[in-house]
């Protein structure tokens, strides 16, 4: 399909391609982060290439660390004084290691096969509010039982694996 595409496109077009909002679309324009022509006219100022675009694209998919944009800097929401801002949220890592999720079921292999939500605090170092978050979000998997909350071992690895593992990596810059 993006092969169709014009050999020039417009900054509306790239927009429309990439299914972004406009405010988005022309910071990421500004900055360098698609290549671009900027006539400095009011509108229509922007012309992309479609081999451009197609750069962009595939380097944005291998890493997207690279492309994080600001904090709600594209967001309708009305700042508060006074209010701190939320830490952004880093990008996917682009390749989990081959062996670390072996080495992480070797680590579990001799703990129980599920987890209530203290103990999945105490595993992973991290206070209990973080872990309801977690749990809220769905970025880890829980299931409501008498007791509380129970966490699998299978899902607490799968949470490792995925966004856990980004955490991990940005928080410690650890590499097993």
């Amino acid at each position: 399909m993006l092969e169709d595409l014009p050999e020039k496109l417009t900054g509306e077009q790239v927009r429309c391609i990439l299914h972004i909002g406009k405010k988005k679309c022309a910071w990421m324009l500004n900055n360098g982060f698609i290549k671009c022509q900027n006539s400095g006219k009011k509108s229509r100022k922007y012309t992309v290439l479609k081999e451009d675009l197609l750069a962009f694209i595939d380097d944005s998919a291998k890493h997207p660390e690279k492309y994080v944009t600001p904090y709600a800097a594209f967001s309708t929401a009305k700042e508060v004084k006074n209010k701190k801002r939320k830490r952004q949220k880093a990008g996917f890592p682009t390749s989990l290691p081959d062996d670390f999720r072996p080495w992480l079921e070797q680590e579990f292999e001799k703990k129980s096969d599920a987890f209530t939500v203290a103990q999945v605090v105490k595993l992973t170092g991290y206070v209990k509010n973080t872990v309801d978050q977690w749990i809220r979000k769905g970025w880890l998997k829980s299931v409501q039982a008498q007791s509380g909350r129970i966490v699998p071992k299978v899902w607490l690895i799968d949470f490792y694996c995925g966004y856990g593992y980004s955490i991990l990596k940005v928080k410690y810059r650890l590499i097993y």
